[in-house]
């Protein structure tokens, strides 16, 4: 196996992990649901926005590898979040293909502005209807990232570059 190849099957093999422990999360996610549905408290308010956070971070995490890895580095500064989703929605001739789809990138900055939500306030602060709205989005995005993330994936295993 030649050095660039090694190289590439590393990076598919650390986003391929990372999605699999987002896939456990929504495993769980399911689960909570399953048992709680039709249940709604300021405490099972908290769990769903904590569902929804680290569903974000954990697509953060693989796009940021990628951007780290073959785009030469992530976006810093002020901001940064929101160039790291729309770097991955732009071709880099001759090294990767985008990565993500401009539907995807659209429902991820949503979650990206709730994680900020989660992570800077209270619990008690949340906004049921917020919430509400990404639930109806959260496994149709979680689905989306999946697959598009999976296609990245089988791009790095050889397939041709364009």
């Amino acid at each position: 196996m030649k050095k660039d190849e090694l190289f590439l099957q590393r990076i598919k093999t650390e986003l391929l992990a990372e999605l699999e422990e987002v896939s456990r999360l929504m495993d769980e996610y399911g689960d909570f649901v399953d048992k709680y549905s039709g249940h709604m408290d300021v405490y099972l308010l908290r769990v769903k926005a904590s569902f929804m956070a680290d569903f974000y971070m954990g697509a953060e995490k693989i796009l940021r590898t990628i951007i780290e890895e073959l785009n030469g580095g992530a976006p810093r500064g002020e901001g940064w979040h929101k160039r790291l989703l729309h770097a991955m929605t732009i071709e880099m001739k001759g090294i990767r293909p985008p990565v993500i789809s401009e539907e995807l990138y659209q429902n991820l900055l949503k979650f990206l502005g709730f994680r900020h939500v989660v992570r800077q306030a209270y619990g008690f602060q949340l906004d049921q209807k917020k919430l509400e709205e990404l639930e109806k989005i959260f496994v149709k995005t979680y689905k989306k990232f999946d697959r598009e993330t999976r296609k990245f994936c089988s791009f790095l295993g050889g397939e041709k570059r364009r």
